[in-house]
This record gives structure tokens, sequence and C-alpha cells, in this order.
């Protein structure tokens, strides 16, 4: 069961957000060009572990707007933060797919403290190239609205990505990984370069799935549930 709840303020603007369930929190972040409404089915896993979810609009997306002039991956992973903290109820245990996934993994990057634990699905540390969006989304000029403002190569969200996979074995946090094996926005070699330098991660690779694979793949519900089954709450 959904409870809707006041937005918050953080940063320059309202960050609105669903929350339901009760337990230890975890904060579940989206993919790019949609909102929090596509986490739904994760959250209801997560539930069924006795979690309370949290699954906020990111800026620019659903009914968070955006103030600024861009959507840099650096503005998202300030967002979050000041979201988490604004809560009051950090640590949190974080989660994402795909950009969602990145803000969750540079945020424990930037503040470690804040975060008991992360899933990352479809994720990476570095955002494709604009070379790999343009095969999969066509050029710039012929994406749709969304998707052109989301990933402009100036000011949307592939602006950011910059630190090394090295840099991640700061993040001691429980860790689980999923990834399709034929991801197209996300070479499989880096979820396992990512999964060999942090220091408490899995991994779980999908067989023959895609980018968007992991949406309720059996697989996926077993071992977000057998994950937050053992996970220090």
């Amino acid at each position: 069961m959904r409870n809707r709840v006041p937005d918050i303020k953080v940063n320059d603007l309202k960050m609105h957000y669903t929350e339901r369930g009760s337990g230890p929190s975890v904060v579940a972040l989206h993919a790019a060009t949609v909102s929090s409404e596509a986490m739904n089915w994760l959250a209801q896993s997560i539930a069924r572990s006795s979690f309370n979810i949290i699954t906020p609009d990111l800026r620019g997306h659903g009914q968070t707007q955006n103030p600024a002039g861009d959507l840099h991956l650096s503005r998202l992973v300030d967002d979050l933060l000041e979201f988490v903290y604004m809560l009051g109820r950090g640590p949190v245990h974080g989660a994402g797919f795909s950009l969602g996934g990145a803000v969750a993994l540079y945020a424990a990057l930037r503040k470690p403290e804040m975060f008991r634990s992360l899933v990352l699905l479809g994720s990476n540390y570095r955002a494709p190239s604009n070379e790999r969006l343009e095969s999969i989304l066509g050029l710039v000029e012929n994406r749709a609205p969304m998707q052109q403002q989301v990933f402009n190569p100036d000011t949307g969200v592939v602006v950011g990505w910059d630190q090394p996979v090295e840099a991640f074995r700061t993040v001691s946090c429980p860790t689980l990984i999923i990834t399709g094996d034929r991801d197209e926005f996300n070479d499989i070699d880096d979820n396992l370069a990512l999964y060999k330098v942090l220091p408490n991660a899995s991994l779980l690779v999908i067989p023959g799935a895609g980018h968007l694979g992991p949406v309720n793949h059996p697989m996926v519900h077993q071992a977000v549930q057998d994950f937050y089954g053992w996970v220090p709450k």
C-alpha cells in the first residue's frame, strides 16, 4: 500500500516522493526519462522483506521540477544526499536502476556513512558514450523531447561520471550488482570490474537479458529478497 507524502525541499527544488511499508528505509531511484512509478515492481519486492521503501522523482523527472540549467550527475548526487539528510533517517539502504544506480553509487562514494547497502541494477560507474547513445536512441535531433533533454551531451545526465573504477574501493557497504549480459547501455566487463574493486559486493548476471531484462525478472526478485534478508539493517 502506497502513501503519498509532502514533497521535501531539497537544494533549489521540492523533490516529490512516494513512501510505503515499515522498517529500515530503502531509497530507490529510477532510470532516466521515467519517474518513480517505474520502480513500483522493485518497491513491492523489497517491501515483502519488511522495509520502508521511499521512491523519489529525480530532478527533471516525474513531479520534480528542475529549476537549474542542467541535469549533471553531480547535481543529482547533491539532491540525493540532501534528500537523505532531510528525511532524517540515515543511514539508509540505497537502490537504483540505470541512472538511479549511478546516482546512488556516486552518492555512496562521496558520503559512505549515509548508506548501509546498495543495490545497483543495469547501472555503471561510467556513462555510455555519445556514440553508444546514438546507436541506441538515434540522432539527437530525432529523439523524443525528454530524451533530448535528459541525454543532452552538454547539460544532460551523461556529464559528471568522472571517477575511475578504482576510486570505488572506498565504498565498503554490502552491494548487490545486477546486470543483463546483453545490456545495450552497459558493458558487462564494467560491472565485473566494479564487482572486483568493491570490497563487499555480489554480482548477478541475468542470461539473455538486455537493459530492461532485470525488470520483474524472477531471478532479480529472489536475489533482492535474499540480499535484504541478510544485510545488516
